[in-house]
């Protein structure tokens, strides 16, 4: 029985890839369920032409253990921000909110990453997409990073991303077969779980 919740964001011309192996490996070896929204839960379009369904609305979500909130053009171009109360909320209540790719601009935009360890696409490339942004001094150089209950990401560290995710929860330690399986994507880490 699934008895944590994972909101995923979806929204039009997101990156579909991006989330893909870290949805796939929550829902398929762990006790969270991953449930998409959208703004107003009516069917999306992804960067990849998949058309998505929403199960839920912004205004129908509940509180979750982990949203995950995937890049997309509609960041830089200041678009979605109507989640922002929830993931203030979200953080507030000290759940994990992970973000990647252009995600992270908008994590910068809203000051959520001034404070904690975070990375994004590049530095360079994020100063000047948010002028407000006041984090430089914590940024990492990485793929993926993990700080108190933030994940941020480039672009390319999707299995990164979804190892932070993991790691977070402990979950690649609970489950044999879900350390295996990810192994094939994240030899590294597979390695140092033997």
């Amino acid at each position: 029985m699934k008895n944590k919740l994972c909101y995923l964001f979806v929204f039009d011309g997101y990156s579909d890839w991006e989330p893909a192996l870290a949805v796939a490996g929550l829902q398929q070896f762990t006790d969270f369920e991953v449930q998409t929204f959208s703004l107003d839960g009516k069917a999306i379009t992804s960067a990849g032409n998949l058309t998505i369904v929403p199960k839920l609305s912004l205004a129908e979500l509940d509180t979750a253990d982990l949203i995950i909130i995937p890049g997309g053009a509609a960041w830089s171009e200041g678009k979605n921000r109507e989640i922002t109360p929830f993931i203030k909320e979200a953080l507030g209540e000290g759940k994990t909110v992970a973000a990647i790719c252009d995600a992270t601009l908008y994590m910068a935009s809203e000051g959520f990453l001034d404070n904690i360890r975070h990375t994004s696409n590049d530095l360079g490339l994020l100063k000047d997409a948010v002028p407000s942004y006041k984090g430089e001094a914590n940024y990492i150089q990485k793929g993926a990073v993990r700080h108190q209950q933030v994940i941020t990401a480039n672009g390319t560290a999707g299995v990164g991303f979804a190892h932070e995710i993991f790691d977070q929860f402990g979950l690649l330690e609970q489950n044999e077969d879900f350390a295996f399986w990810f192994g094939f994507f994240h030899k590294p880490e597979f390695a140092a779980l033997k």
